[in-house]
């Protein structure tokens, strides 16, 4: 059945049973406010029945905003999670050349005291043969 019929259905509804009481004289010592009160009641059922049967345009527009906020925050999210895989790549990188590093340090802290017991051990004329080679006559 058409949406349009059935909205219709309901205002003619309305409007009979509002007829009626005013016919009854239910409305006749009413005033404004009264009347007021009495158009909001009827108001909301048409405005919930009206918005079951066509859809809320605020709603509507609520939700393809939500809709894209949420496309939106996946692909930040993708590229935040790029950006981060790439700084731990690259964290992960300096970490095995700083391990390098300390390694050729720990080579040459080995070299320098293996050089120290070597002059340690020189005797004199060893250290003045070693002197005259490094610095000439």
């Amino acid at each position: 059945m058409n949406k349009w019929i059935i909205t219709g259905l309901i205002v003619v509804g309305i409007l009979i049973i509002v007829g009626v009481l005013y016919d009854q004289g239910v409305m006749d010592n009413m005033q404004w406010s009264s009347m007021a009160v009495i158009l909001a009641a009827v108001a909301g059922p048409y405005m919930a029945v009206k918005n079951f049967l066509f859809g809320n345009k605020y709603y509507k527009d609520f939700d393809v905003k939500y809709k894209e906020m949420r496309e939106h925050t996946v692909q930040h999210r993708i590229n935040l999670d790029e950006r981060i895989g790439a700084k731990e790549k690259r964290i992960a990188e300096l970490d095995k050349e700083m391990q390098l590093i300390e390694a050729k340090m720990d080579v040459l802290e080995l070299k320098k005291k293996n050089v120290e017991k070597q002059v340690n051990n020189l005797t004199v004329e060893e250290t003045r043969q070693e002197a005259l080679d490094l610095f000439g006559d």
